[in-house]
């Protein structure tokens, strides 16, 4: 009946119960479900926070919670999964009721044997299955697959009522396709639904995992961006929306270029109600709309008030440069090998007369766009020039990054601007400076972006792309352009040990940067003891304030002179699970050697020519962990072994890829090079299957232990 391994969740306080369950699956002879059991609804959200099931058999009756209050609690952890009620009473109302608050059955105990419970299980993964196919076609548009008008209003509901108990932003964002009839009109209905799903893959690629995204009908779109920190991620994510969507889109052979019309409105500023909200964020498209201008609006009040700040934000910064206000701070880069200092960053500060000392995120985004952002790069340039002459006056040889808008490199002078300051700091080599550009500065924004910064790396001027993994660079972009370093977002880095991701993301930057030959720094770093963790994955330069938080020029200088005295050895990760971390490194060390071999193999030519000499890459860095640390402390662990073998594949696999080499075969080394990268997959697979069950076991040992 069963075609596949279930795990199966028993939450049940009665441990008789649970051994009964258990014997019932032994005696009816199934043993594909692995079983596993907790006595307190707190507890099994716990455990289905680090892992998934695929059924939970629900007893109603729990020390922490009882009656149908316990299935709404488990319910609302994991609305996906299938649930079975094992009550003790035989209650028709109440079997009633439990399918209708989100049961998929109702058994009671002692009328059932394991055949039955096995059905039942069976029964309700396919019911559920059913009713998630179902909610999908009653909640999602058929032609675009986004939510639908009824889907999006539920989620605006829950997004109000999370942002209220959680005091949390968000913002609604209506658009909609300016002159849509024509197109429709002029290539039929066909392409039009063409262009409409276009439209939709695109919004998908820009928006978040948490942002909501909807077909209202016809061409009329809506998001909801949730989880807002401050609402100038709302113009941010606006801009980048519309840099997205108003690409050319190809349909039926023909280019076609279109614009949106784009209307927002904030919670809670804009209303806390949902007609509120959306009847001014439709308010505030159709003003854009009528404006004519090519952009989006907020809703009118709240566009006002903006307008105002920013109208004074920028009157301010007119005399912010003249009356000395502005500064540098320098925030340092380290080799995490060496700890030596390799660069630092200049970051702009505003001391304002009336609202004190202002971070760039208080007033950048109101000068985006306008001439004082020019204004603003020159004052940084001359800074960083002038600082770099006094250091080197005093034997201190430091490169300094500055991150440069795209509205400054695209002034017919900027080049020039840069020369004229070598000649006034003659004793400033150009390679201590350092060019920082966003990687989602792009070459259709700018088409003589490449021709400006090969002019200035002609120089000796070093480049870099900054808050890299968050734009849209392609492989061509990176080959093309001559950066030397890629800067990895720090959004990546903060948050590295609680989503996995992050660490795949780090580790293919840092790759791609091998492959290039580029330098990769790692921002944001938060904790001194991530070093081990980030060269695991070839990330030897990082940035953050676990080194040290941006400081005035006299203050680095001090700063500096502390940091080469300091002992610089650390421990592991502290409150990091030892065990756990000892398989989340060697993960990463066995990937990073797998990756290194495929990178040397997609090298080869037929000349076999270009393939690196590497001492010792054909061993496996993790051979000693299987057979010593691994085999310690999760030789009892059915993963552990299967995980062993496939590092042991993954090792004649490689030697493979070298006979194959030497032989100076080239499709066959990259035959075995492609089941490497295949076999890569698995390993990842297998390394978090054994974090989980590893975990299961520790927290198994302590409920023994405690016992």
């Amino acid at each position: 009946m069963i075609e596949k391994s279930l795990k199966v969740l028993v939450v049940e306080d009665n441990p008789g119960d649970v051994l009964l369950v258990q014997e019932m699956l032994r005696s009816a002879s199934e043993d594909r479900i692995q079983l596993f059991s907790v006595n307190r609804i707190s507890r099994a959200g716990g455990l289905l926070d680090e892992m998934s099931v695929d059924a939970i058999l629900l007893d109603l009756g729990l020390p922490d919670s009882n009656g149908l209050e316990t299935l709404r609690n488990i319910h609302e952890v994991c609305e996906e999964t299938p649930i079975i009620v094992l009550s003790s009473q035989e209650d028709e109302q109440l079997a009633v009721t439990a399918l209708q608050v989100g049961a998929q059955d109702f058994l009671v105990k002692g009328t059932f044997n394991g055949h039955i419970l096995i059905r039942s299980i069976f029964y309700a993964i396919k019911r559920k299955e059913m009713d998630s196919k179902l909610f999908y076609m009653a909640y999602h548009d058929p032609l675009t697959g986004l939510s639908n008008r009824k889907h999006f209003h539920e989620h605006l509901l829950h997004s109000i009522a999370w942002s209220e108990r959680a005091a949390q932003k968000f913002a609604v964002i209506f658009f909609d396709l300016d002159n849509f009839k024509k197109i429709n009109d002029t290539y039929g209905h066909l392409a039009g639904d063409h262009l409409l799903r276009q439209v939709s893959d695109r919004i998908r690629r820009v928006v978040r995992k948490v942002d909501t995204v909807a077909r209202m009908g016809g061409d009329e779109f809506a998001i909801i961006l949730n989880n807002l920190a401050n609402f100038s991620y709302v113009a941010h994510m606006a801009r980048k929306i519309r840099k997205y969507l108003c690409r050319p889109y190809t349909v039926e052979s023909t280019l076609l270029e279109i614009d949106f019309s784009m209307g927002i409105s904030l919670y809670p500023l804009d209303g806390r109600s949902e007609s509120d909200l959306v009847r001014k964020a439709d308010r505030a498209m159709y003003q854009a709309k009528a404006s004519g201008a090519k952009r989006f609006h907020f809703y009118n009040n709240e566009m006002d008030d903006r307008e105002t700040s920013r109208q004074n934000v920028r009157a301010d910064f007119k005399n912010a440069i003249k009356n000395n206000e502005l500064c540098l701070h320098y925030q340092p880069i380290i080799s995490l090998r060496t700890h030596e200092i390799m660069s630092v960053e200049a970051l702009v500060r505003w001391r304002h007369p009336r609202r004190g000392f202002l971070f760039p995120g208080d007033f950048l985004t109101e000068i985006m766009g306008t001439e004082l952002i020019v204004s603003l790069g020159d004052f940084v340039f001359e800074s960083v020039f002038s600082c770099l002459s006094r250091w080197k006056s005093q034997g201190i040889l430091i490169p300094v990054s500055v991150n440069v808008d795209l509205m400054q490199m695209k002034q017919p002078d900027f080049y020039k601007k840069i020369l004229r300051l070598m000649a006034r700091y003659p004793d400033v080599p150009p390679h201590l400076l350092e060019i920082e550009i966003l990687e989602t500065t792009s070459a259709e924004d700018f088409p003589n972006l490449r021709e400006v910064l090969d002019s200035l790396h002609g120089l000796g001027v070093s480049l870099s792309i900054d808050d890299f993994g968050t734009g849209y660079s392609s492989l061509s972009y990176l080959k093309k352009i001559p950066f030397d370093t890629l800067k990895i977002d720090q959004s990546f880095v903060i948050s590295m040990l609680e989503n996995r991701e992050n660490l795949a993301i780090i580790e293919s930057i840092s790759s791609l940067a091998r492959i290039f030959g580029r330098n990769v720094v790692a921002e944001g770093m938060e904790k001194m003891s991530y070093s081990p963790m980030l060269m695991a994955m070839g990330c030897e330069m990082a940035q953050g304030y676990a080194i040290s938080k941006p400081l005035p020029p006299e203050e680095f200088i001090d700063w500096r002179s502390l940091w080469l005295e300091r002992d610089h050895s650390e421990g592991v990760l502290p409150g990091s699970n030892i065990a756990e971390l000892s398989i989340l490194l060697t993960q990463i060390s066995h990937l990073s050697w797998i990756q290194k071999i495929i990178s040397m193999a997609e090298k080869v030519d037929d000349s076999f020519s270009s393939i690196p000499e590497e001492e010792g890459l054909e061993r496996s860095p993790v051979e000693g962990w299987y057979s010593n640390e691994g085999v310690s402390l999760y030789g009892d662990i059915p993963t552990f072994e299967r995980l062993s073998s496939t590092h042991r594949e993954s090792v004649d696999l490689v030697r493979e890829v070298f006979r194959r080499i030497r032989e100076k075969n080239k499709n066959a080394t990259r035959y075995y090079s492609r089941h490497l990268l295949l076999q890569k997959d698995s390993l990842l697979a297998l390394y978090g299957a054994l974090q989980k069950d590893a975990l299961f076991h520790s927290i198994m040992r302590g409920k023994l232990e405690k016992a």
